[in-house]
């Protein structure tokens, strides 16, 4: 059985919403790697409160860490279990084109396609909406792909709590 057979792919709409969840989360680490850098360097504006001359510079390594921070995120999740927090939530997984859980190479593969695809306005991701497959552009140059996992894919899930027959 193929993995389109078993897993259809995830719709663009799940797929939002689970970047979306990780968003929030991104953000929380952001917040406290921001108070982490400001308690080690401290306030870097001047008496007159014009901008540092080196502002750009550190700007660029604010943004870097915070880069550095998506990736780890991502490559953490997609090699644990194939699933972000978010994808969790929204019953997605992110996949190599065997229908497993990637390995470091795919991983890292596929969010520095994310990375180039995600650039200009996300045009990659509904790049899903034209694809056949509903692939989004960096699934199609990573050879990796993000499948639905169906309404309870989770053990706790299947479990029916009306069956159980209560103690006497």
């Amino acid at each position: 059985m193929t993995v389109e057979q078993e897993y259809p792919t995830a719709s663009l709409r799940r797929r939002l919403a689970a970047q979306t969840y990780d968003f929030f989360l991104l953000f929380a680490l952001w917040a406290v790697t921001g108070s982490i850098l400001l308690m080690v360097f401290g306030d870097s504006a001047p008496e007159d409160r014009r901008l540092p001359e080196q502002a750009p510079l550190s700007t660029i390594w604010v943004q870097l860490i915070c880069y550095v921070e998506i990736f780890l995120f991502y490559f953490y999740f997609w090699l644990v279990k194939g699933q972000s927090l978010g994808m969790q939530v929204w019953k997605i997984r992110a996949v190599n084109n065997e229908g497993e859980v990637m390995g470091a190479k795919d991983a890292a593969k596929r969010f520095l396609c994310a990375t180039i695809s995600m650039m200009p306005l996300g045009i990659g991701m509904f790049w899903a909406l034209i694809n056949k497959q509903h692939l989004a552009l960096h699934d199609v140059w990573s050879g990796t792909k993000v499948v639905y996992l169906g309404q309870k894919p989770y053990p706790s899930e299947k479990l029916d709590r009306r069956d159980e027959v209560l103690p006497e």
